[in-house]
């Protein structure tokens, strides 16, 4: 059997592994323009313990940790690309971000930079999964920062598993949101992605050192699809 095949096969099992539906939020467009933006969080949730695997759930937290730098500055370069973009590094510390997050209660997996965890903006797990903010908290954001509009990611690690080939890939499933200075959200996409190569078999998922870039990988395809159409909806 062709390796077109197994894709397909494997992707018709993904949306059998899913967590709850993210259904999309209604968007407005930007009635300022957008050309100055901050990533201002990013949280990765490991799905039942899924990306668990062989590692078992210690090992694979800090695999997953290991991850996360480089998920933020990929992020960051992306949006680099169409937008002037306000690193994490320059403002982690700044007293007014750090005033606005919440404590960590959903066990999600958050990035460091300079040594300090990226914020976190709500306690409801349902408004993490979509990515979303309180309007009141986009604009202090916004004004805090000097930036015309804020970037939320949530992104959720899984597998997907093939049924009559039963491989299994790494699964990403990001969710990304807008907010501009007035507080509106402007954008709003869930990508998900698998990575490229085979990670085990049937109910098992290999997970160490080598494959858990295949998550990364996962993140980083979905994360470009997004960025593309967040550039179109934003810059057009």
């Amino acid at each position: 059997m062709g390796n077109k095949t197994i894709g397909t096969l494997l992707g018709l099992a993904v949306t059998l592994v899913l967590a709850g539906c993210v259904t999309a939020a209604a968007t407005r467009k930007p009635t300022v323009p957008i050309n100055k933006v901050a990533l201002v969080s990013l949280s990765v949730s490991n799905w039942r313990g899924m990306v668990s695997g062989t590692a078992g759930d210690a090992k694979a937290e800090e695999l997953i940790n290991s991850t996360l730098f480089g998920l933020v500055v990929f992020t960051e370069n992306k949006l680099s690309g169409f937008m002037h973009v306000t690193r994490l590094s320059s403002f982690i510390g700044n007293a007014g971000y750090r005033s606005l997050g919440v404590k960590n209660e959903l066990g999600l997996m958050l990035p460091k930079v300079n040594g300090m965890h990226v914020e976190l903006f709500s306690t409801s797990n349902d408004d993490v999964i979509a990515a979303d903010l309180k309007p009141e908290v986009a604009r202090k954001l916004c004004a805090d920062l000097h930036v015309d509009a804020v970037v939320v990611v949530y992104s959720e690690w899984a597998a997907a598993q093939g049924h009559f080939v039963p491989t299994r890939k790494a699964l990403a499933k990001n969710v990304v949101s807008v907010w501009d200075r007035n507080g509106e959200l402007v954008f709003n996409k869930r990508v998900d992605e698998m990575g490229d190569a085979v990670i085990g078999g049937p109910y098992v998922t290999v997970v160490n050192v080598g494959t858990i870039k295949q998550w990364s990988i996962a993140y980083n395809k979905s994360f470009e699809q997004i960025a593309k159409e967040m550039k179109a909806a934003l810059k057009s």
